[in-house]
């Protein structure tokens, strides 16, 4: 904040002399790249007219294949840290799922249009035409996002377009004067959900039922629960009580109710029509959770990241047809962790969420570490007493560009050449170390003294010297170039464009032995417009790996589309309710290269057990033959058909856009059903077909009321797949089927309640997950031989990722005020509630609220309302079944973002030496609506106990100068 007082408060002079000296730095930044510029196109049409499409761009009003774009804007003040989830509710066809919030790693899966294969369901992301990650930018470096969706727009990515495409483009220097904008917010973070657990005396009372209806004896004495209670209250008879009957909630004593992110953006803007640069550096801090405590290590155990990053894009014309570009980028993150960075945040929240209150005091009298041989991870230790790991990424990103005009020999002929070089590096130091915890009762449960009169203490652990390792996880260095022919011309009413593109990217790897990944082939595109109204194109990519067998390395991957614009026709032309209306088609072949394995088509041995020879028996390495090589590796054929349509209506007031689509998937690599009597092991065969089919649509209403522009939008994304094949072996039942039904479908029982006594047991058909009582969970018996067994699991439901997904938008701006808020929704997927996070005393856990609510056999008016089994410890093999019992609908509303601002007048901004002054406060996660307050439905994982998703509330502002 310091540095925009200074700023706003500098002199003319100062202000001119500070420009004078940014245009030396960029026209230094020019002398060292050589000279380079980046390739504009020289259209004329508006920017929010232009779509980012592979190798190019084209006009909104001819393009005909299926796509999805918003501008930078949209998302430069969204206060999340990580790029992917600033996209949810804005792209459709673009499936947004965050993972979990822990810093650094907040990370969301991405999908466009759903899932289409067992493999990899990832969508390639393309930042300035290179394939690199979109967390690499600063948000205030992003001009716009655009989403690639049907065989049209990524068939000329070849063996890597089928799960679509999202381009990312960064923004580029503007002829004009230095224009200067320093952004700078931060914000606080609080978890979206928090577990509720029950307290030392609860636990103990549950913990005594769950005995009781296993038929064993009570743990805790009445003076003991007596104890509990007090201790709830804060209450102790005696300090060693407060030791021997701890009363601790782990999550509340070690994790922050809330913590604090912070980021800044410089960026310089400027140029002429010889030479223009965009230059940007970032900041950004974002801290972690944990309660650690700060004086017990000169080093930092809390699960912080930093991340520095830097961008300059600078453009020349060399001269008057010869230009070039070069774009380099940087970014160094730092990221630290308690002890091994290896499952960090799941070692310490699984501690936390399973610990029993009583368990342990967090100290013994003595100062020791408190603990058990059951119980031996003390948070505190976890915390502070395993050493820390420091996780270092340094990556550069360089991109040179050049364009020759050949209108020398035909008008409109156009050379263009891209090599870019990425070098990506990163280092795990692991200083770890192991502690001992103390605990202060013996086997029997009491508190033995020593002769002078202190505490026997029951040791388990040591107390070790911190290690020190060095690992570098993911070394590479990668290639990419390409060099196209492109051809843009007009005759009369036809219109043509066309390029051709070979293309080499060549990824290497120094973690492993493999060789360098290479990719090679060809692309291109010819599109055709006879009188603005009716387009027609073709795209095509040849593109082959090393991967795949010889002779059969390369793929043909041809794709049509047709358009026609109809508010251009006589009988709709200057139609005051349809100002534009587009009808469009695209069929086409695309390809996804995951094979599941490195050179499968070779055979590979392996050492595995030996064998003794001779008279002194000296032992020899023995080998063995790892899965068979496969004659038919290949390629996913992904058919992509769309339909669909774009208009402006009311004077360009309401615009719309709505897509269909089928895609069938095939060949993809799967284990089939085969018998192991054969006596070899098995590889993947590419026998696998899915179909995926579904709509996308976005509807967007501007208009102002006198001084109040408001805008309000909506889109919508659908997806359902089918498999079609999976090799899979006729079941006995043909209701178990797993052909036929969705892709991440859950199989299990059908629950009908819960037994309510021993009379309903014994008229029910015969259980063999185990003895059941009553309280436990009843099942339907599918196929009616009065058994319940696997027999009777049936599917439940689609899970994983939902088939529907929702954004609402509203935005208004009123003189200097503005406001957006958007809304965001997913439907068509289910919960499996399993683990630490759902269960009673789980892998010898805790318990939370909801089991408050269990069946109590003791209790007869618990047995009708009852909202969890009877509670056990031992007899779970019947209630913790997948079943409809622990499925919950995984329906979810959020309020995502909401933003207000305030820019000053203009006039008051120059008083100050600003051409802009804005301030604006932003929130994200802000509300939920789900169907449970267990865990975030957003947040997938097999455990479900993992770093929280956060809820930020967030303050900026904005200058430039």
């Amino acid at each position: 904040m310091n540095t925009v007082q200074t700023f706003t408060r500098a002199p003319l002079r100062y202000r001119a002399y500070l420009r004078a000296s940014i245009g030396v730095i960029g026209c230094l930044c020019l002398s060292l790249t050589g000279f380079a510029a980046h390739v504009a196109d020289t259209t004329t049409v508006p920017e929010d007219t232009i779509i980012r499409v592979f190798n190019g761009q084209q006009r909104k009003h001819d393009v005909s294949g299926a796509f999805s774009q918003i501008n930078g804007r949209a998302v430069e003040n969204n206060p999340v840290i990580n790029n992917e989830n600033r996209t949810q509710g804005l792209l459709p066809g673009l499936f947004v799922m965050q993972n979990n919030g822990e810093p650094g790693d907040e990370g969301a899966s991405l999908l466009v249009r759903g899932k289409r294969t067992f493999r990899s369901n990832a969508p390639v992301v393309l930042v300035d035409g290179v394939e690199r990650s979109m967390d690499l930018l600063d948000p205030n470096e992003i001009a716009s996002i655009t989403v690639l969706k049907d065989a049209a727009a990524t068939a000329q990515y070849g063996l890597r377009g089928g799960n679509g495409i999202i381009l990312v483009t960064t923004k580029r220097g503007q002829e004009g004067e230095i224009k200067i904008s320093f952004n700078a917010r931060a914000g606080m973070k609080t978890p979206t959900t928090t577990p509720k657990l029950l307290n030392s005396f609860q636990y103990a009372t549950l913990y005594n039922e769950a005995l009781t209806n296993d038929g064993a004896s009570p743990r805790y004495s009445a003076e003991d629960l007596d104890k509990y209670e007090k201790a709830s209250r804060g209450i102790y008879e005696n300090e060693l009580d407060r030791y021997l009957y701890p009363d601790i909630n782990w999550y509340d004593e070690y994790v922050n109710k809330s913590t604090w992110q912070q980021r800044y953006s410089l960026n310089i803007n400027g140029g002429n029509k010889n030479a223009r640069y965009f230059i940007s550096a970032g900041y950004t801090s974002n801290s972690g959770l944990y309660k650690v405590d700060k004086a017990a290590n000169t080093y930092n155990t809390n699960a912080d990241f930093n991340l520095i990053t830097l961008r300059s894009n600078v453009d020349i014309n060399v001269n008057k047809r010869f230009s070039l570009a070069l774009d380099i980028a940087g970014r160094q993150e730092q990221r630290t962790y308690p002890g091994s960075r290896t499952d960090a945040s799941l070692r310490v929240f699984r501690a936390l969420y399973k610990t029993p209150p009583n368990a342990f005091p967090v100290f013994t009298p003595d100062g020791y570490l408190g603990g058990t041989k059951d119980y031996k991870d003390n948070p505190y230790g976890l915390l502070n007493n395993q050493g820390y790991s420091l996780y270092y990424v340094r990556s550069m990103f360089a991109t040179l560009r050049a364009k020759h005009d050949l209108d020398f020999i035909t008008k409109g002929l156009v050379l263009k050449g891209n090599a870019s070089f990425d070098s990506w590096y990163d280092q795990n130091t692991n200083r770890s170390k192991s502690f001992k915890v103390y605990d202060l009762r013996q086997s029997n449960g009491e508190v033995e003294y020593l002769p002078d009169g202190s505490i026997r203490y029951v040791e388990t652990g040591s107390n070790t010297q911190m290690s020190s390792g060095v690992e570098y996880p993911s070394t590479q260095r990668i290639f990419t170039g390409d060099l196209s022919l492109n051809y843009d011309r007009t005759f009369g009413r036809h219109a043509v464009t066309a390029y051709a593109a070979v293309m080499q990217r060549i990824i290497s790897s120094e973690n492993n032995g493999n060789i360098p990944r290479a990719y090679l082939g060809t692309n291109g595109r010819v599109s055709y417009a006879f009188n603005n109204r009716y387009l027609a194109e073709f795209n095509f990519g040849y593109q082959g790996s090393e991967q795949l067998l010889p002779g059969h390395k390369f793929g043909f991957f041809p794709a049509v589309s047709v358009g026609w614009v109809v508010s251009d026709e006589d009988f709709l032309k200057d139609n005051q309710w349809v100002n534009f209306l587009k009808l469009r088609a695209s069929h086409g072949i695309t390809g996804n290269d995951d094979l599941g394995g490195y050179f499968i088509w070779y055979q590979k041995y392996q050492g595995a057990g030996g064998v003794n020879f001779g008279w002194t028996s000296l032992g020899y390495t023995g080998w063995n033959e790892t899965a068979f090589a496969l004659n038919n590796v290949t390629w996913e054929k992904v058919k992509k058909t769309n339909v669909g349509l774009d208009a402006a209506l009311i004077k360009n007031k309401v615009n719309l856009s709505f897509d269909w689509f089928y895609e069938k998937n095939s060949d993809i690599m799967i284990q089939p059903a085969l018998p192991n009597i054969m006596g070899i092991r098995f590889p993947d065969f590419p026998i696998g077909v899915i179909e995926n089919k579904g709509f996308d649509a976005m509807i967007g209403y501007t208009d102002r009321i006198g001084k109040l522009e408001f805008t309000l939008s909506g889109v919508v994304s659908h997806a359902k797949n089918k498999v079609l094949n999976r090799g899979e072996e006729k079941p006995r039942y043909d209701y178990q089927t797993r052909t036929g039904r969705p892709l991440d479908a859950i199989y299990g029982l059908e629950a009908i309640g819960l037994f309510q006594d021993q009379d309903e047991i014994d008229a029910s058909p015969r259980q063999t997950f185990g003895v059941v009582q009553p309280g436990d969970i009843k099942y339907r018996d599918q196929n009616g031989d009065s058994v319940i067994d696997a027999y009777d699991e049936v599917f439940l439901g689609q899970g994983n990722m939902p088939t529907l997904q929702y954004g609402a938008g509203l935005g208004l701006k009123y003189g200097g005020i503005d406001l957006n808020v958007l809304f965001t929704a997913s439907r068509g997927t289910m919960q499996n509630m399993t683990g630490e996070a759902v269960w009673e005393f789980h892998d010898n856990g805790t318990v939370r609220e909801h089991h408050l609510g269990r069946f109590n056999p003791e209790d007869p008016n618990s047995w009708a309302g009852a909202t969890y089994p009877r509670l056990s410890l031992a007899n779970k093999a019947n209630n913790q079944r997948t079943s409809t019992y622990w499925l919950k609908d995984a329906n979810i509303l959020r309020l995502r973002t909401l933003e207000i601002g305030y820019t000053f007048p203009e006039t008051l901004a120059a008083k100050i030496r600003m051409d802009k002054v804005r301030i604006y406060a932003s929130g994200y996660n802000l509300f939920t609506w789900s169907s449970t307050d267990l865990m975030d439905l957003e947040a997938r994982s097999s455990h479900y106990v993992t770093y929280p998703i956060q809820r930020i509330i967030n303050g900026g502002i904005q200058v430039t100068f």
